[in-house]
């Protein structure tokens, strides 16, 4: 039978209320940009640990862990921009950056955790590297009571795992002296207070292991809930960043409703939410079934276009302001509410009202009836509305805003430049279709007779072209 009970009404959650909802996010600085489900990830674990604490009643904490041991591929460089990825893209709180944890710097806490697991006799060696003795410690917990497995089941939220390791034997460090996984993130979690841990499907094989080595480090302190999600496959050889995407004119608020999408209330009512505070309030009671995804990225545009139209002006604004800093704030303002569009456009247009050169797209039709326009206006002597090609001469394009829209914020001391460039523009088209119509022109035999020069159509027909 389907379990219906919300699922932060679970007993290893609210376990740990008085001391808060307390979560962290594992980061590798390896990469200046996050792979798309790695963030994604991140986001649900804010959003879930938020959420908890709002039905309990607590705080919330996020902290961000650097795992950072392997010095051959970590960077101190790529720490702002996952950092800037995480509160401006993703929007997620996170403790202050002086408390953040460094595991390479943390050599000392996970050689005494060893020392401790020896003393236990929990420790053996293998191939020479320091093991965690799983036999041992089921052997240690159920002479002190606690049985092993069901400790285990009793932290797992939302899924079924397996209540034994995998292994006899755990490996806790590598030759070089690094701690592995399995004790890093343990002894970090006893030392950060960490209640709630939000992962991949992935890693449910380490849930076991793990629940074991929390309690003989702990002294028998109850592990905290453990939280799993789908997984987002990134499809194709070339794993796609999320700098990529916001490259690519992704909006921010775009991304973080497409990765919390499974798992929001979809009867709540209309506008998609996007901010994280929204995001929060619309998290499902019950969770979803887990099914990793693909992910789609011409669904992803889609929904891109979307959002694009249904932002607040004050969203948009931001995320505009964030793609042309500098940029009046007047200008930036009047295109978020007269121009709700996808990001990328609204960028170029932004820059049209804003920089000194622009290129200039293929003129219309009925360009030269704009540059007259124009001039007349220029000088105070237009009588009629402007015609719709005047939006080509002031920005470029040929779609955006109505030309009526536009001259009331487009800058006066801009008009000459953009008249002088949309006459080179309108120039050089008109000559490279003479020189088309030239070459193109087909041979007459009355030229031929009139001794005038042959003209005959350019082909590729010759051999070797």
């Amino acid at each position: 039978m389907v379990d219906l009970q919300p699922w932060f009404t679970h007993p290893a959650i609210t376990a740990a209320a008085s001391e808060g909802v307390r979560t962290r996010l594992g980061i590798s600085p390896n990469h200046a940009s996050f792979r798309v489900g790695v963030l994604r990830t991140h986001l649900l674990t804010a959003l879930l640990a938020h959420r908890a604490a709002q039905y309990l009643g607590v705080r919330t904490r996020v902290a961000v862990r650097w795992d950072d041991s392997d010095s051959l591929r970590s960077r101190d460089e790529y720490r702002s921009r996952l950092l800037q990825e995480l509160t401006r893209v993703a929007q997620i709180p996170v403790e202050d950056e002086q408390r953040v944890f460094r595991q390479s710097q943390r050599g000392d806490r996970y050689q005494q955790a060893l020392q401790r697991l020896d003393i236990q006799g929990l420790l053996v060696t293998r191939r020479g590297l320091p093991c965690f003795d799983v036999t041992a410690a089921d052997r240690l917990m159920n002479a002190r009571g606690v049985c092993p497995k069901s400790l285990t089941a009793s932290v797992v939220v939302n899924t079924t795992t397996a209540l034994d390791p995998a292994q006899e034997t755990v490996p806790l460090m590598r030759s070089d002296g690094r701690a592995l996984w399995h004790l890093a993130t343990v002894v970090d979690d006893i030392e950060q207070r960490t209640t709630l841990i939000v992962r991949g499907t992935d890693k449910c094989d380490a849930t076991p292991a793990q629940v074991r080595l929390y309690w003989a480090l702990a002294e028998g302190g109850r592990p905290p809930a453990h939280l799993f999600l789908s997984k987002l496959l990134e499809p194709g050889p070339v794993v796609p960043r999320v700098a990529d995407l916001l490259g690519q004119g992704i909006r921010p608020s775009t991304l973080r409703h497409f990765f919390a999408e499974p798992y929001l209330d979809q009867s709540r009512p209309t506008a998609r939410p996007v901010g994280f505070s929204e995001l929060v309030d619309q998290i499902r009671t019950v969770l979803p079934h887990h099914g990793d995804g693909l992910l789609d990225e011409p669904r992803l545009r889609s929904l891109d276009r979307k959002v694009s139209v249904t932002l607040t002006p004050e969203v948009a604004c931001q995320e505009l302001d964030d793609r042309c800093p500098g940029a009046s704030p007047g200008v930036l303002k009047w295109i978020t509410q007269h121009y709700p569009r996808p990001l990328l456009q609204q960028v170029q247009l932004c820059r049209a009202l804003t920089d000194t050169e622009i290129e200039h797209a293929p003129p219309p039709a009925q360009a030269e009836e704009a540059l007259w326009w124009l001039d007349a206006w220029s000088c105070g002597t237009a009588k009629c509305p402007p015609p719709h090609t005047v939006r080509w001469v002031l920005t470029g394009q040929r779609d955006g805003p109505r030309a009526s829209e536009l001259l009331e914020v487009f800058p006066p001391e801009l008009t000459a430049v953009r008249l002088a460039s949309a006459r080179q523009a309108l120039s050089r088209s008109s000559a490279t279709r003479r020189r088309s119509s030239v070459r193109s022109r087909p041979s007459n035999s009355s030229d031929s007779k009139s001794g005038k020069p042959t003209v005959r159509p350019v082909t590729a027909t010759r051999t070797g072209a």
